[in-house]
């Protein structure tokens, strides 16, 4: 699965999921799908078309800091531009086809993406909540803990590969505090979390604006939103094949 990615914001993840279930579970899970579209203002988010988000990510392990900015245009065109060690990190996807340009990773002129490096930036297209529409997605969701006695409702996503997704939002909030998955990295599993909080309201909609990631309980890197901007007017080029500099 592929959600980790390594310049992570926290509303990159788009999860096609499918509701199931009968009786008094079902209609729990949609009456907490209804609270949560809500309380995240996504009928608003909806008619967004395009974002714009300013940040820094900090990667623990290697005590580096690198200030990021991430363009977003509907349907799926996206621009990041980021740094590695002082050098500029550029990355584009028009629609059709992807690209990066990276001097100091050394990569001097700009090359075309696919697979699983296209994949890792196209997660960051997404505009939509990962819980949205997910009748339309094919995928499986149930509601894991029905209980009162804990401070967030838990839902599982099981996606099409058999790999599992679980959610967390909180009951006063109803937003998304955080989410686990395990993913295969360098031949071992490792258990993901990831943390959204620090919650801002931008045009009505709220924008966590602190992102943590945890490898098997270690932070890896935290992610710190400075400026959303949303229906910004943005040149196409921009998601053109990146200039060489």
């Amino acid at each position: 699965m592929k959600f980790i990615r390594k310049f992570i914001h926290p509303i990159i993840m788009l999860v096609a999921i499918h509701a199931s279930g009968t009786g008094l579970l079902a209609q729990n899970l949609e009456s907490i799908l209804e609270e949560h579209y809500r309380a995240a203002s996504q009928e608003k988010m909806a008619k967004m078309e395009t974002m714009v988000t300013r940040g820094k990510s900090v990667f623990t392990s290697i005590n580096m800091e690198s200030p990021f900015t991430l363009y977003r245009s509907r349907p799926d065109k996206v621009r990041v531009e980021s740094e590695y060690q002082g050098f500029r990190v550029v990355q584009t996807y028009n629609g059709e086809q992807g690209w990066i340009y990276a001097p100091g990773m050394g990569i001097p002129e700009p090359r075309k993406i696919s697979g699983e490096e296209l994949e890792m930036l196209l997660n960051q297209s997404a505009f939509e909540n990962p819980l949205w529409n997910y009748e339309k997605r094919g995928y499986h969701l149930a509601l894991v803990n029905e209980s009162g006695k804990t401070e967030a409702y838990q839902l599982k996503i099981t996606m099409k590969d058999g790999g599992e997704v679980f959610f967390f939002i909180d009951k006063k909030s109803q937003l998304i505090t955080s989410y686990t998955t395990r993913q295969v990295l360098g031949g071992a599993e490792n258990e993901i979390e990831v943390i959204l909080d620090e919650y801002k309201n931008v045009k009505g909609i709220p924008v966590a604006h602190r992102t943590v990631t945890r490898m098997n309980g270690q932070v890896v890197t935290t992610v710190r939103v400075e400026d959303v901007e949303f229906n910004k007017k943005l040149d196409p080029s921009l998601f053109e094949k990146p200039a060489r500099e």
